[in-house]
């Protein structure tokens, strides 16, 4: 089964080529001046160069982010899928990170940049091999809240990791012992959580609400 997967973030944007579960190339480039005009020429350069005909499966995000991002990827999805029949799958933008984990911590708290220093933010507990949403629920932040909106969650439970995209906070956090992660994702970590369990057919893009359910 080949599944081609489709990411892009704040700082770059990135496409990956799997067989099953065994990643075939990747393909990353930044992002410059907020804009992802080259994702269709990187997944046209994927797929020729590993002469792909037939794709099974595509995978991209849903938000939270950038609407205009998120509403592109789902349009270059929607037209790959229509031009070599393949089933679309969504992850959010936390899952990304959440199959790339350990599951030493009894929860998980994921924070990534959004524009204009504001964050998003959403809390997570293990149960069985997953983490699973604790509150229903995410938070959009202005960076100067950010560090009390989390150390607040950490009260309620010690055993947390907290990880994210933002390497200046990670290190905040660090200084003051706390568990901690920085990853920068990219396209076969989104197929890694997939992978995980991770992922529905839903392909309603998320909004900036300051929450969903």
């Amino acid at each position: 089964m080949i599944s081609l997967s489709i990411y892009c973030s704040t700082q770059t944007m990135s496409v990956a080529l799997y067989k099953g579960q065994i990643l075939l190339d990747i393909q990353k480039k930044n992002i410059e001046k907020n804009k992802i005009d080259n994702l269709p020429l990187i997944v046209e350069k994927i797929l020729n160069s590993n002469n792909i005909k037939s794709l099974d499966r595509i995978l991209f995000c849903r938000g939270p982010g950038s609407y205009t991002a998120n509403r592109s990827v789902k349009a270059l999805a929607q037209g790959l899928s229509l031009a070599r029949n393949s089933k679309l799958v969504t992850l959010d933008n936390f899952e990304v990170y959440l199959g790339n984990l350990e599951y030493k911590h009894d929860g998980i708290i994921v924070f990534f940049h959004d524009f204009n220093d504001k964050f998003f933010i959403k809390y997570f507990y293990k149960e069985k091999k997953r983490f699973v949403d604790y509150e229903q629920k995410f938070y959009h932040v202005e960076g100067n809240n950010l560090e009390n909106t989390i150390l607040q969650k950490l009260h309620e439970n010690p055993n947390t990791l907290i990880i994210s995209d933002h390497k200046v906070f990670i290190n905040r956090f660090n200084k003051i012992d706390m568990n901690t992660r920085y990853l920068l994702p990219n396209a076969s970590h989104l197929a890694n959580s997939f992978f995980k369990g991770y992922g529905i057919e839903n392909l309603d893009i998320i909004y900036h609400h300051t929450y969903y359910k």
